[in-house]
């Protein structure tokens, strides 16, 4: 169950948080459940996924730092071809380690 949230809560609690458009991480984000999502006048804004810090906000109108879109296409066009369940927590993870600019843990 989704928690109902407003974006300036997400903003003052979160670490790093970035924004994606919606469906544009559909893929890579098919086995994460989100955490809360934010509503405005017109209605559903955007979900929010948390990864150890990371809040990734995904809708019509996403929060936070912009990713770049050609990461975003690659990542997501990745896990089209990715089906097990472990593969793609370990693209996701590289996908976090990408836009946080951490090194890859081994």
């Amino acid at each position: 169950m989704k928690l109902k949230t407003t974006k300036k809560q997400i903003r003052e609690n979160a670490k790093q948080l970035y924004a994606v458009g919606y469906c544009d991480l559909d893929n890579l984000l098919v086995y994460q459940s989100p955490f809360a999502y934010s509503s405005g006048a017109y209605g559903w804004s955007c979900d929010y996924y948390q990864f150890d810090g990371v809040v990734i906000s995904t809708g019509y109108s996403p929060t936070g730092e912009s990713i770049a879109y050609d990461l975003i296409k690659k990542y997501n066009n990745l896990a089209k071809k990715t089906h097990s369940r472990d593969e793609m927590g370990e693209l996701l993870q590289d996908f976090l380690n990408e836009i946080t600019k951490k090194k890859v843990k081994k």
